[in-house]
């Protein structure tokens, strides 16, 4: 079970509309119609909106309860795609002339041989020229988290983030209350300067295209180029 099996029926809660709305942005300036890789998919609303314009769209996540709510909510609104369990440690099958991974996918990698090692499977998984757009939060943002904490009614859960044990890192610890349970999810999540992750991607091959500074993450553009 992944640790966002509980979160999947109020993750969206969480989500920054603004971010989807650049990558919206950013996959029609960069891309044409296609084959597309989702990483990281969480409730599938890129992937389905990226599949309603017509891209063949694989999402994946490591959550089954997040693929499921993408399952339910592909069939009611008509979309077709596909739908599979990936970690972003594990080679790619196929390749794909864009892939994306929104919403700090990256962050949940333990250290920088784990970010080496997942933009090189994505790398290989790219057709050449392909696109790759991803996002990473800021050494900034997540030092600030240190101390937050929430409460919601509406969902029974108790949200707490604390400073990890490795710089710029934080543990984020929620208690959700059940009918007849109490359960614990913890998700660590850390950053590093963004430009460490670019010379990373360099390294193995990429050409940066763009670079976007929001307040709380950097989101890249990327291109394998043809050989």
């Amino acid at each position: 079970m992944s640790d966002y099996d509980l979160l999947a029926t109020f993750y969206d809660a969480f989500i920054d509309p603004k971010v989807y709305e650049e990558y919206v942005q950013l996959v029609e300036k960069y891309t044409s119609v296609g084959t597309m890789l989702d990483i990281g998919c969480g409730t599938g609303s890129l992937a389905l909106e990226f599949a309603k314009r017509g891209y063949k769209v694989m999402a994946t996540d490591l959550s089954e309860s997040m693929l499921q709510l993408v399952s339910y909510r592909a069939k009611t609104e008509d979309v077709a795609l596909e739908i599979g369990i990936y970690d972003m440690l594990d080679p790619i099958p196929g390749t794909f002339e864009t892939v994306i991974a929104s919403m700090d996918v990256l962050n949940h990698l333990d250290d920088l041989e784990d970010v080496q090692f997942g933009l090189t499977n994505i790398f290989q998984a790219l057709d050449a020229n392909g696109i790759f757009i991803f996002d990473v939060l800021s050494a900034e943002y997540i030092d600030l988290l240190d101390g937050y904490m929430e409460d919601d009614p509406h969902y029974r859960f108790h949200w707490e983030s604390h400073k990890g044990e490795k710089e710029h890192s934080i543990v984020h610890t929620i208690t959700l209350h059940f009918e007849d349970d109490v359960q614990e999810v913890k998700i660590y999540e850390q950053t590093h300067d963004a430009n460490t992750y670019e010379e990373i991607a360099i390294r193995i091959g990429f050409s940066v295209l763009e670079r976007i500074e929001l307040p709380e993450r950097t989101i890249f553009v990327m291109q394998r180029l043809s050989e």
